[in-house]
């Protein structure tokens, strides 16, 4: 098998690398990927596969049958951008984005070059399939609520034995994937406070009601939640990173807004945070006399790796690939991946794309992002091994 799957790799490299740096010249943001909708279905076609999309979004789930019985088996990749402007020189990047202001700074691109090249090598080889292959070309990753849930919805994961999904990761070395057991990245939650209340002049502080000094509380306060509140066991995180209030230097304002962001594992620990946000907000208004509202959104749930699946896929690499798998710590980064494995079996892997050697160091979301396209072979042979090891 090892052999089989290093030669599929070496037959599809030019497909890997021309989807990845046509995605990457043609990225479209968050529930506007019609153009990449359009690519991802033209090459399925073309590989005698039949798509389908949907109306209420820009996702597209492919089917592939095999000749013998078998599970049903799905592998997704996000195809969404992020709306950043590139700044990688066109002598470093010469598929650098052609779109103002939007930029594949996640690695989707290569998630999607990925996956399309995936099932374009299984439709070529329907002899390897037992049962059924499902790709899941997933729109919106970036933007909550996101691509998932509505995929679901709509029938992706009906049937559906396992799933995998996987990121092409910076923090890791070319010819690594990372792995855990159990939670992998973290649920990500938005919060919005806004206090009111009569301001004034501010050399008269007595004759109104100082909404920036209550706001000012508030972050203070917000601090001691997890350092004070939370289990030293638990793992959580409150950053307020928004806090915008008056007009001029000697005006004291009449309202105060600040928003951040709750990122935690636990669902008890979520509902703890939440709950003391409201609390803490509502009480420093009373304390000022003041107005509050308090606006909590859940974002994706916190990403949980099914342990027996990661266990199986984790020796099929080993096996069949040089791939180098490595335990990694999780993440607090929101990923909705986490709705498939709400629902079914399955594991998330980072896989590594950073080469020092040839200076491809910088992070997600950077405005130079830049990986070694090598990390395409790499996450498309591990796809090609934890699916052929599953139906051998």
């Amino acid at each position: 098998m090892k052999e089989l799957i290093s030669s599929l790799s070496r037959q599809y490299t030019e497909n890997l690398i021309a989807h990845r740096r046509y995605l990457h010249a043609h990225p479209e943001p968050s529930f506007k990927e019609y153009n990449t909708r359009e690519y991802i279905v033209s090459v399925l076609k073309r590989a005698g596969l039949e798509p389908v999309t949907y109306e209420g979004g820009c996702g597209v789930v492919c089917r592939i049958k095999g000749d013998r019985p078998g599970k049903r088996i799905a592998f997704r990749a996000d195809i969404d951008a992020l709306c950043m402007q590139e700044e990688n020189s066109l002598s470093a990047c010469p598929y650098r984005s052609e779109n103002e202001g939007v930029m594949h700074a996640c690695g989707h691109d290569g998630h999607t070059a990925v996956l399309l090249a995936f099932a374009e090598a299984l439709s070529a080889h329907r002899e390897l399939i037992a049962g059924e292959v499902v790709c899941i070309f997933q729109h919106a990753e970036e933007t909550p609520p996101g691509g998932a849930a509505y995929l679901i919805e709509q029938g992706a994961l009906d049937g559906v034995d396992e799933i995998y999904g996987m990121h092409l990761w910076p923090a890791l070395d070319l010819g690594r994937i990372g792995y855990t057991h159990g939670a992998m990245m973290a649920a990500a939650d938005m919060f919005e406070v806004t206090f009111t209340g009569p301001g004034g002049h501010g050399s008269q502080p007595h004759n109104s009601k100082d909404v920036l000094l209550a706001a000012c509380s508030a972050v203070e306060q917000y601090q001691g939640i997890v350092s004070r509140q939370v289990s030293a066991l638990d793992t959580a995180v409150v950053s307020v990173c928004r806090l915008t209030s008056g007009t001029a230097y000697n005006v004291i304002p009449d309202r105060a807004e600040l928003s951040g962001t709750v990122r935690t594992f636990s669902e008890d620990v979520q509902s703890l945070i939440m709950e003391r946000i409201d609390r803490i907000s509502r009480g420093i208004a009373d304390m000022y006399g003041i107005g509050c509202e308090v606006n909590y959104s859940k974002g994706f749930p916190a990403l949980i790796n099914h342990a027996s699946v990661v266990d199986r896929a984790i020796q099929s690499i080993s096996a069949h690939t040089p791939i180098q798998p490595v335990s990694v710590q999780p993440v607090m980064i929101g990923e909705d991946f986490a709705f498939y494995v709400k629902s079914v079996p399955g594991a998330f892997f980072f896989v590594g794309c950073r080469n020092r050697e040839k200076g491809i160091v910088c992070a997600i979301h950077s405005p130079v992002y830049r990986m070694d396209e090598e990390a395409l072979n790499a996450a498309f042979e591990c796809f090609l091994a934890v699916y052929l090891d599953s139906v051998k």
